[in-house]
C-alpha cells in the first residue's frame, strides 16, 4: 500500500464529494486506501460516503471528536508507507498526492510536506510558515500587523515571499499534510487535547524536534474551500482557537510565553465578544426600523 488517505468530515457534504470525487487523479496509479471519519454531521455527509463511495473505510461517530481525535481513530488503522491528512473542503490537482509521495521517498529525512493552496479563486494561499511567538499572536489580535502586513509576514509569518519556490519550513497546514507512515510511531499522532486549531503545529514542532525536517512543496498543487466548516459556528470556534493557542504554549513555549498568551487570549476573546455584541444590537436595530437595511 503506497498511500492511506485520512478526511474528517464534519457538515461538508458537498465539499467532501469533491474531494473523493478528486483523489483518483491526484493519486496516479498510486495503491492507495481512503478513510472518512464523519463527526456526526446532520447533513447526510456519512450517508453520501457510504451510497456514492462504498469503497471508502467510513467511520460514522455519533458525537463530534474533534479534529485530532478523529484523524487518530483512522490513524490506528492505516496501512500505507505515507499517509495524509485531507481536509474535507480540499480539492487536490491531478497528480498532486504522488508528487508528494514522490518527494518523501527521495527525501528520507524528510518527516512531513505541505503543497501548494490555492483560493478556490485560484489565487495563492500561503502555506509553510514560521512556528508561532507570541508577538505574531499579540499583532494579530490587536490588529496591528495592518501597519506593515508586508514585513509582518516575512518576519513572523512565512519568512519569504516566493511562494513558487521548495524550501524547508517550521510547520505546514493541516488542510493537507503528509508524512511517512514510521512519524506515526516514532513522533505519535496528533495531540487528542487538541480539539480544533495548532494541533498541526504541535505535530510539526514534534517532528521537527524527532529530527526530521518539514517541507513545502509547490509543484503539488491543493485547491482550498477556506474553512468550509469552521465558518459554520464561528463564535465558537474563535474561542476554541484561543483554547488551542493556550495549550500550545503550554506544551511548547516558556512560563512567560504562557503568561503573554494568557494575556492576549482575553483581549481576543473580549474583542471577538464585543464584535458579536455589535452585530446583535445592528441586528435588533434593523428588525425595529430604527437602522437601515444593508443594500442586497
Amino acid at each position: 500500500m503506497d498511500l492511506s488517505l485520512v478526511i474528517v468530515s464534519y457538515n461538508t457534504r458537498d465539499l467532501l464529494r469533491k474531494c473523493l470525487m478528486a483523489i483518483p487523479a491526484a493519486c496516479d496509479e498510486l495503491e492507495t486506501e481512503v478513510f472518512v471519519v464523519d463527526n456526526a454531521s446532520p447533513d447526510g455527509s456519512a450517508e453520501m460516503v457510504r451510497l456514492d463511495f462504498p469503497h471508502v473505510n467510513l467511520t460514522a461517530s455519533t458525537e463530534n471528536l474533534g479534529f485530532s481525535r478523529a484523524n487518530n481513530l483512522a490513524l490506528e488503522g492505516v496501512r500505507g508507507d505515507y499517509v495524509v491528512l485531507l481536509n474535507p473542503d480540499t480539492e487536490a490537482a491531478p497528480e498532486s498526492l504522488k508528487t508528494m509521495v514522490d518527494f518523501l521517498r527521495a527525501n528520507p529525512l524528510a518527516g512531513a510536506c505541505g503543497p501548494k493552496l490555492l483560493n478556490t479563486d485560484g489565487t495563492v494561499q500561503r502555506n509553510g510558515a514560521r512556528f508561532p511567538r507570541p508577538l505574531r499572536e499579540f499583532l494579530g489580535v490587536t490588529g496591528l500587523r495592518r501597519i506593515n502586513m508586508r514585513a509582518y509576514e516575512v518576519a513572523l509569518g512565512y519568512g519569504r515571499e516566493d511562494f513558487d519556490l521548495l524550501c524547508e519550513v517550521d510547520q505546514v497546514s493541516g488542510a493537507c499534510i503528509m508524512v511517512p507512515r514510521e512519524i506515526l510511531t516514532t513522533v505519535g499522532g496528533l495531540d487528542d487535547r487538541f480539539f480544533m486549531f495548532y494541533e498541526e503545529i504541535d505535530w510539526c514542532y514534534r517532528i521537527r524536534a524527532s529530527g526530521h525536517s518539514v517541507w513545502y512543496l509547490p509543484e503539488a498543487v491543493v485547491i482550498h474551500h477556506w474553512m468550509g466548516s469552521v465558518k459554520q459556528a464561528s463564535r465558537a470556534m474563535t474561542a476554541q482557537l484561543f483554547r488551542s493557542q493556550l495549550l500550545y504554549y503550554q506544551k511548547h513555549g516558556t512560563w512567560l510565553s504562557v503568561m503573554a498568551v494568557r494575556g492576549i487570549m482575553l483581549m481576543g476573546l473580549a474583542k471577538n465578544s464585543l464584535l458579536h455584541l455589535g452585530v446583535a444590537v445592528k441586528r435588533g436595530l434593523r428588525r425595529m426600523k430604527l437602522l437601515a437595511e444593508r443594500p442586497a
